[in-house]
């Protein structure tokens, strides 16, 4: 256990307690959260799920606060507001997470030390992390990137595809178990069930992402940045993505 907790089902549950706009359960956690929450502990967590649960439950909530300020309308009392104390946490995690990427891949571990900033390779499958989890870090990591403007978050989400893109894997089928300190897979067991799964769902939305951004640019925008219907020589993205 540690010392005062580390609020997993607090923090998982703010964009709900927002959605149904439970003010008072809302405050309550809102409250922990700027008194009590510290990521300075001597502990070692999952990266994969402390970057979906903890990080993204910090994420949402600072992304509802600040695009439907009126739902949940509460405060902290304080000087700091609600979505930017979502935003401070969030950043302090994701500083002590980034330890968990210090590999000689790029491809995190699967754990880290809060306090020290250190990363842990798995204790079974031969110290390898799983491809599910390493694969599935993008989307909060890039996101907290965007709302900072700190690139770093940016660089080393993107690094983990890289890495797995290099490996050549054909049909974009991937083992289950991927290395962190060569960045190459442990074996050829493939599956779309757990320790893989994730890879073929939040793994490929950054993905489909920067497509889609890449395919916009090349589309007729017009000097006002209203659109217009694109002509028959529509731009196709190299993945085949097409507006």
């Amino acid at each position: 256990m540690v010392p005062d907790g580390m609020g997993w089902i607090i923090v998982d549950a703010l964009d709900t307690l927002m959605l149904m706009n439970l003010t008072t359960q809302l405050s309550h956690a809102q409250e922990w959260i700027s008194t009590t929450l510290t990521y300075d502990k001597d502990h070692d967590v999952n990266t994969f799920e402390t970057t979906i649960r903890m990080l993204g439950g910090l994420l949402s909530a600072h992304y509802l606060s600040t695009a439907f300020p009126n739902m949940a309308p509460i405060g902290t009392g304080g000087s700091v507001s609600s979505e930017d104390l979502y935003l401070e946490k969030a950043s302090d995690l994701a500083d002590r997470l980034l330890g968990a990427y210090d590999s000689q891949s790029g491809v995190p571990f699967a754990s880290v030390n809060l306090r020290t900033m250190r990363g842990i390779p798995s204790h079974v499958d031969g110290g390898a992390s799983s491809t599910a989890e390493a694969t599935s870090l993008q989307l909060e990591m890039k996101y907290l990137s965007k709302l900072t403007g700190e690139k770093v978050y940016w660089d080393r989400a993107e690094k983990v595809m890289e890495v797995v893109d290099d490996n050549g894997m054909q049909d974009g089928l991937l083992p289950i178990f991927i290395y962190a300190d060569r960045g190459t897979f442990r074996d050829k067991n493939i599956r779309l069930g757990s320790r893989g799964d994730s890879y073929y769902g939040e793994g490929n939305i950054s993905n489909v992402t920067n497509c889609v951004l890449t395919v916009y640019r090349h589309q007729n925008i017009s000097s006002n940045n209203t659109y217009r219907p694109p002509s028959k020589s529509r731009y196709t993205c190299p993945c085949g993505i097409r507006p």
